[in-house]
């Protein structure tokens, strides 16, 4: 549709120069010069980007092979050097990096030009997979952060601007906060988080009064739960604040949730891809014809997949170029996109990919009307089976779900109980569950990876919200 981009205003420069990088120094150290240097690079032509991205990529193969022990057995074993790449068909002589690898080879892969105590943790962010320990250059974070801060500024978010979180990733706020929390981050960052984990009547009642008061410039979330607060609001009937963009992440933004959202709300919505492992990678101009690839986050490559439903779909390998404290190299992401045109409308010299598949998250619907948003399974429940490698939610009947999993080298029965723990806590007592051990959970022939999957319609309106229960 798309409506104006909003304009930063003074106080937007004063939270970039001075309140950010003051606050939160390991992430926003240098903001303003890295902003800058970002949209330098927006400017430059589509081909000259390609050829700065090529540069950081070779330097980054010279970097993996000299400083970690992974990665020089890795080129020896395909007989390469890596002054031998010339072009993206050497690089494919690489093999791919998979979460196995960095599973049984955690001590091989840190560069040993850093000390180990100098690099931050961080871990994958696992749709049906545990996660895994992954380690960063304290340097990497403020670049990440400002391609990150760069992307939202597409959408008319900017350091200092009210942002109401639909969020269901706890490890991005804390659960319990303080009073000196709340006040930090409600009055000084100027946000709030909203949990996505149960919806009912109550919840979302209480979320509108919340936009209400708030009156947030950006609404920002996973997709799912802002259609399904959408909903809510269009059909409640009750007035609410109509935020100036919305930003969608996490999981794929589907048609029906543009739709629904941009019809609610009357402002755009903008997608923004990225992963636990990178990073903000590529986001959705105002011209809404693709996801521009910042090429001086990342590298990608785009592998065709053989068998799949959709035409032209393929596979996503990403390179880190901006992480040298634990290089990624070819990262099999277990996403996949479909190959369109390269360049935009807008003229920003950042070459385009099209809607990522994968991750895809159904909804689950209680016997007592409660919805639970698959994505917020994500960082709740897998996590918490670190000797399981592989996990998928079904739900078969509104109480009987069904745990699919792949074990781990190391698995034991036991490792089931704080899994079986944490999901009857989280649901209640009125659903029965079933673990169904696995060799493998395979990516569908749509290329899409489903962590949860529902055979149960969704109910009628009537009768979605069920009693009052607290949000989690």
């Amino acid at each position: 549709m798309p409506t104006p981009v909003n304009k930063p205003r003074l106080i937007n420069s004063f939270y970039t120069r001075v309140v950010y990088p003051l606050l939160q120094s390991s992430s926003y150290r240098g903001l303003p010069r890295l902003l800058k240097q970002n949209g330098e690079r927006e400017r430059l032509s589509l081909e000259e980007n390609r050829r700065q991205q090529w540069d950081s990529l070779l330097h980054l193969l010279q970097h993996a092979y000299d400083s970690t022990p992974f990665y020089r057995r890795r080129f020896e074993e395909a007989g390469l050097q890596p002054r031998d790449i010339a072009s993206p068909a050497d690089l494919r002589k690489l093999p791919p990096l998979t979460r196995d690898d960095l599973r049984l080879h955690q001590d091989e892969l840190w560069s040993r030009r850093y000390q180990r105590n100098d690099l931050l943790s961080a871990a994958t962010g696992g749709t049906t997979d545990t996660p895994i320990p992954l380690l960063r250059a304290p340097e990497a974070i403020p670049r990440k952060a400002a391609v990150h801060s760069r992307f939202n500024s597409w959408a008319g978010m900017w350091p200092g601007d009210k942002v109401f979180y639909l969020w269901g990733a706890r490890v991005d706020y804390p659960e319990n906060p303080s009073w000196r929390w709340r006040l930090y981050d409600r009055y000084l960052m100027r946000r709030i988080w909203a949990p996505t984990s149960m919806f009912n009547e109550q919840v979302l009642e209480s979320y509108r009064q919340t936009l209400n008061r708030f009156r947030p410039r950006i609404l920002y979330g996973y997709p799912t739960p802002i259609a399904l607060f959408c909903e809510f609001l269009r059909d409640s009937g009750r007035p609410f604040h109509r935020p100036a963009s919305v930003i969608s992440t996490a999981e794929p933004l589907l048609p029906q949730h543009r739709q629904v959202i941009e019809q609610t709300l009357g402002c755009s919505v903008y997608e923004l891809y990225g992963s636990r492992e990178f990073g903000m990678i590529a986001a959705e101009c105002e011209c809404h014809q693709g996801l521009h690839l910042n090429p001086s986050a990342a590298y990608l490559e785009l592998l065709p997949v053989e068998g799949a439903e959709l035409d032209g779909l393929h596979e996503v390998l990403v390179t880190d170029l901006l992480n040298e404290g634990m290089p990624l190299i070819r990262y099999k992401i277990n996403d996949c996109t479909r190959v369109g045109p390269e360049e935009c409308p807008c003229g920003r010299g950042y070459p385009l990919i099209q809607q990522i598949t994968g991750r895809t998250m159904d909804n689950f619907y209680l016997p007592n009307g409660d919805v639970v948003p698959g994505i917020s399974l994500q960082n709740r429940v897998i996590k918490v089976c670190p000797g399981v490698k592989k996990i998928q939610v079904i739900q078969d009947t509104l109480s009987e779900f069904r745990v699919r999993f792949v074990p781990g080298d190391s698995f034991s029965p036991d490792d089931l109980k704080p899994l079986q723990h944490k999901l009857d806590e989280y649901f209640g007592n009125s659903v029965r569950w079933r673990f169904e051990k696995v060799d493998d959970i395979e990516r569908e022939r749509s290329g899409k990876t489903r962590f949860c999957i529902s055979h149960v319609p969704r109910p009628l309106p009537s009768s979605r919200t069920g009693p009052n229960a607290e949000t989690r």
